[in-house]
C-alpha cells in the first residue's frame, strides 16, 4: 500500500501515523506553525534525527481540532502570535530510543517510560510554544529545544538557581491559558507539553502507535 504526502511518498514514521488514522494538523488548520525538533539533530537534546526528516505534525483528529481552537483563542488576543508545534505524535519505538539515552540522567523525567506509553505514543499529546510575527519564539524560560548541549545544561542550572522573570511567567500563562481553554491538560514540570484528553480516556479509546 502506498502513502502519499504533499511532498511525495511518506517515510516510515509518517506511514505509522497514517495507518493509525492520525491527521496532518495542517489539514485542520494551516495557520499553526510546525517545526518538529525530533527531525533535526541540531534542534533536540538527543542530537538525533528520529523522524527521518518528517516536517508534518500528526495528531488524532479531535486533538488537532482542539489545537486549532487554541490557535484561534491565541490570535484573538495577539493577532500576530501563533502556536508552534515542536513535537506531536511519536511512535513508541522512538520513545524507547529517547528513554534509553536519558535513563539515569537528570533529564530522565522529561521522557516517559515507554513501557507504559507516553501520550505522544497515542497521538494525543503536543509539545508547543508561541512565536511572534517574525516566527521568533517568545521567551518562556528554560527549554530543551533548539539549544546546544551546553546551553541546555546552563538553562537547567539557571532554572534551579533563579526564579522565572515576570515576562516569562506571563508568556507561560498565556500559552497555558489558551491551551486549557481549548480543552488541553498541562503537565506541571513541562510548560510545553499538553495532553488533548485524560490519560485513562486515551488508553481506552486508542491504541499505542508502535
Amino acid at each position: 500500500m502506498f502513502f502519499i504526502s504533499a511532498s511525495g511518498l511518506a517515510n516510515e514514521i509518517e506511514k505509522k501515523f497514517i495507518e493509525a488514522g492520525l491527521v496532518d494538523v495542517h489539514h485542520i488548520d494551516k495557520s499553526i506553525k510546525v517545526d518538529l525538533v525530533n527531525s533535526d539533530p541540531g534542534k533536540n537534546f538527543f542530537r538525533e534525527n528520529f523522524y527521518n526528516g518528517l516536517n508534518k505534525a500528526y495528531l488524532r483528529r479531535e486533538v488537532a481540532q482542539k489545537l486549532s481552537t487554541a490557535q484561534k483563542y491565541l490570535k484573538s488576543e495577539f493577532s500576530d502570535y501563533s502556536i508552534l508545534i515542536m513535537d506531536a505524535a511519536r511512535p513508541r519505538s522512538v520513545s524507547q530510543l529517547m528513554y534509553n539515552k536519558m535513563k539515569g540522567t537528570k533529564f530522565e523525567k522529561f521522557v516517559a517510560n515507554p513501557q507504559k506509553g507516553s501520550m505522544h505514543n497515542y497521538g494525543i499529546a503536543v509539545d508547543v510554544t508561541i512565536v511572534d510575527g517574525n516566527d521568533k519564539e517568545i521567551d518562556m524560560g528554560f527549554t530543551p529545544f533548539y539549544k546546544s548541549t551546553v546551553s541546555i545544561y546552563w538553562g537547567y542550572a539557571k532554572l534551579k538557581m533563579f526564579d522565572l522573570t515576570e515576562g516569562q511567567k506571563q508568556n507561560r500563562k498565556l500559552l497555558s491559558g489558551v491551551m486549557q481553554k481549548a480543552g488541553f491538560i498541562p503537565l506541571s514540570y513541562e510548560w510545553w507539553h499538553f495532553n488533548g484528553m485524560p490519560k485513562d480516556e486515551a488508553r481506552k479509546k486508542y491504541k499505542i502507535i508502535e
